[in-house]
């Protein structure tokens, strides 16, 4: 059967530069492939309108169409499944991903997708497309709520996947690989297991626990011979210049990660990233071990400078001060450090987004990111959003990347949020200034701390004026 794969990625190019790979979708191409089936993608740059979306698709001929998409995104998803039901009626249509893993009741009310998937799909999308090839409704497949006769069927979720290594490697040249690796500069996306443990208030971890408890091991990591052939086919293929793990805490397995960076190291020359938290980076052996296999740098959640927010709110049980000490661990070890921020949390005030500001003035990471919080579906967060009024449940922005917030918040009013936003923007120019012309940066930093009195976004708009005057005068 013809599998074409919708990813929905509305703004994502034109904020990154680049398309993003999904190993969701690669592994679940990977795995059809094997079984003999034929998979294609269509990557929604832009809002897709009904006529270009049908022309394209009706020229890969599928016989199932398969969503993935966030939260965010998946107001397209409805959008272009009621397309297809109206044009194309004999196609099926499949809905899978976090997003309908964790709310499958609201995503099941859509006429237009006939089958949802709620837990892993490599192997129970595989068995429905199967039993659609042998002329079967596929109805009591197990991982799927499926539509039949206009009734929604609740199959039983399937076991978790607990062994990774049996998986193919995920399916790149779906994506159009070499394309988005030129874009990268030879970036390319790994993931070494799945799940965390933690419990981070705004995370859809601990409501996927939930759903899979009593299905088997939520945190499961690749066997590393596994791992290291998945990069030995990569180098052997593409370009690689740096392997970028995604796994949430790359650091949770102790021994694991000691044979990774031992065997990697013995290996391998290409550098490599990953994600950590700050607990999981205090053990000296286990930064030394990193910096051995060439971890050229590692992210690490802040999310916010103050914190009580951090401790109660958010659930992220670590001191300022456990912060600067892994900071100076892994400098001492010669590692980059990226963090990352949330604005507009409930409860936050806009002296406690000045606070997040400093603390990243101060520990000056090599980047950073920063974006508005939006209180996803199945999270603590969300429930306290709504329970205190902040949220309306029917109001989503379709897009991450946005200055304004879904929320109504009795601490932080609208304008200060979009000026904590702009406090953000402005670090960044101050911290790329003082990398790049540490000179420049003292005059400016002097300026901002003693004349602006701390100022920055007012002494921004003077130096703005005055280049523009500059410019004016040729």
């Amino acid at each position: 059967m013809k599998i074409v794969f919708v990813y929905p990625d509305v703004e994502g190019v034109a904020h990154y530069g680049a398309r993003k790979y999904y190993h969701g979708l690669g592994y679940l191409s990977s795995v059809l492939r094997a079984a003999g089936h034929e998979t294609a993608l269509l990557y929604l740059q832009a809002e897709p309108t009904r006529e270009a979306f049908l022309q394209d698709l009706q020229a890969l001929r599928p016989d199932v169409v398969g969503f993935s998409s966030t939260t965010h995104q998946h107001p397209y998803v409805e959008r272009c499944a009621a397309w297809i039901k109206e044009e194309m009626p004999e196609v099926k249509t499949v809905s899978g991903g976090t997003h309908p893993t964790l709310v499958p009741d609201e995503v099941a009310r859509n006429p237009s997708l006939d089958f949802v998937c709620v837990g892993e799909g490599e192997y129970a999308l595989r068995d429905l497309v199967e039993r659609l090839a042998a002329g079967e409704d596929g109805t009591d497949v197990a991982g799927f709520w499926a539509r039949r006769d206009g009734e929604v069927v609740r199959n039983p979720l399937r076991p978790l996947i607990q062994d990774l290594g049996a998986l193919p490697f995920p399916d790149r040249e779906l994506f159009g690989f070499d394309e988005i690796l030129r874009q990268n500069d030879g970036w390319v996306d790994m993931m070494a297991g799945r799940g965390c443990p933690y419990q981070c208030s705004y995370c859809c971890n601990p409501g996927l626990q939930k759903r899979y408890k009593g299905l088997g091991r939520y945190v499961r990591y690749r066997p590393v011979e596994n791992i290291l052939a998945e990069v030995r086919a990569l180098q052997a293929r593409y370009p690689v210049r740096v392997l970028n793990f995604q796994d949430d805490v790359f650091t949770l397995d102790r021994e694991w990660l000691l044979e990774f960076c031992e065997r990697y190291a013995a290996e391998f020359r290409i550098p490599f990233w990953i994600n950590t938290r700050v607990e999981r980076i205090r053990d000296e052996a286990i930064v030394e071990a990193l910096a051995h296999a060439g971890c050229a740098g590692v992210r690490i959640g802040l999310e916010s400078g103050d914190e009580r927010l951090r401790r109660e709110i958010l659930k992220r049980q670590m001191s300022n001060e456990e912060i600067r000490a892994a900071f100076r661990l892994l400098r001492k070890h010669g590692l980059r450090v990226y963090t990352c921020n949330m604005l507009g949390v409930p409860g936050e005030t806009a002296e406690m987004i000045q606070e997040t500001v400093d603390l990243n003035r101060e520990l000056f990471p090599d980047q950073f990111q920063f974006s508005v919080f939006h209180p996803y579906p199945m999270t603590e967060l969300y429930d306290l959003s709504v329970r205190e009024g902040y949220y309306d449940p029917h109001r989503v922005l379709p897009t991450y990347y946005s200055r304004q917030s879904v929320l109504e918040l009795p601490t932080l009013s609208p304008e200060e949020l979009a000026e904590g936003y702009d406090k953000f923007v402005e670090l960044r120019r101050e911290l790329d200034l003082r990398r790049r012309n540490p000179l420049k940066w003292r005059v400016y930093d002097f300026l901002r701390r003693y004349v602006y009195r701390g100022d920055a976004l007012r002494l921004r708009r003077h130096l703005n004026a005055l280049a523009a005057w500059r410019r004016k005068l040729g």
